[in-house]
């Protein structure tokens, strides 16, 4: 799935579906279909596409303001094709191209090989053309598990809209080479594991420590506050981290609780 994305790197988002969804971890994820969006709810029943049943595997990788998605699952194109005619979008050659929610995106989407699709979400009506097999050589190797987020050293900076405790996680990763936080399932619980390689062991020490340094600020933010965070915030699960460096890599863990998955679902 990596490989059908063009050349080029952005934050990429797997999401093994299929894993998630016999864990009972994609119905905490996403809440109860009785909450969904109305919207959505019409989609479904126009195209026969409904994410918690058909699909196994999502591929999301953001580029300035454009969201490359390779989906794997069960699709019926006829009936999305048809979908994207009645809502004013246009098929050529099962190639589709439709208005997103607002004037300033486009969505298109087309087939590729072994029950796979490719979407693009972005100013460029266009691109999804640029989706297909075997279109690049991937940037890094894909850790496996349930689900994982690769950051490029490009995405190492504060955002306004971030959470105050993610942007001094960001901040605190300036100088590794890449980021990848990877959910783990174990017997007693959930925990996001980090990975980021360094060129010296050097910096790799230097990020470990800002790391444990975020670490202990939101720690003193959250006592000053006066009272315990709940379990579902994510401020809560970010002062859980700790931190090592083996060699050149530095490597860290936040336990998380099933409270906070719930929580992100609502």
């Amino acid at each position: 799935m990596l490989a059908c994305l063009p050349p080029g790197e952005g934050p990429t988002l797997y999401l093994d579906v299929a894993l998630l969804r016999h864990t009972g971890i994609l119905e905490q994820l996403a809440g109860k279909p009785s909450g969904e969006d109305p919207e959505y709810r019409r989609f479904v029943e126009a195209s026969g596409f409904d994410y918690r049943r058909d699909l196994d595997a999502a591929l999301v990788q953001w580029r300035r303001g454009t969201a490359l998605v390779v989906l794997k699952g069960r699709f019926d194109q006829a009936r999305l094709e048809d979908y994207a005619g009645a809502n004013g979008g246009q098929c050529v050659r099962s190639f589709c191209s439709l208005a997103g929610s607002v004037p300033e995106r486009r969505i298109s989407f087309q087939p590729l090989g072994g029950r796979l699709l490719a979407l693009s979400a972005g100013t460029d009506p266009m691109g999804a053309a640029a989706i297909r097999e075997n279109a690049s050589q991937p940037g890094f190797v894909s850790p496996g598990g349930p689900a994982w987020l690769s950051l490029p050293a490009s995405s190492f900076r504060a955002e306004p809209d971030l959470p105050p405790g993610l942007s001094l996680v960001l901040e605190s990763l300036q100088g590794a080479q890449r980021a990848l936080l990877t959910l783990e399932i174990h017997s007693d619980g959930l925990e996001l594991a980090l990975t980021a390689p360094c060129a010296t062991s050097g910096k790799a020490q230097g990020i470990a420590d800002r790391l444990t340094g975020a670490t202990s600020a939101l720690k003193d933010l959250i006592a000053r506050s006066g009272r315990s965070p709940e379990p579902a915030s994510p401020a809560a699960a970010l002062a859980g981290g700790t931190f090592r460096v083996e060699q050149t890599v530095v490597r860290g863990r936040w336990p998380l609780s099933r409270e906070l998955l719930e929580g992100l679902g609502k």
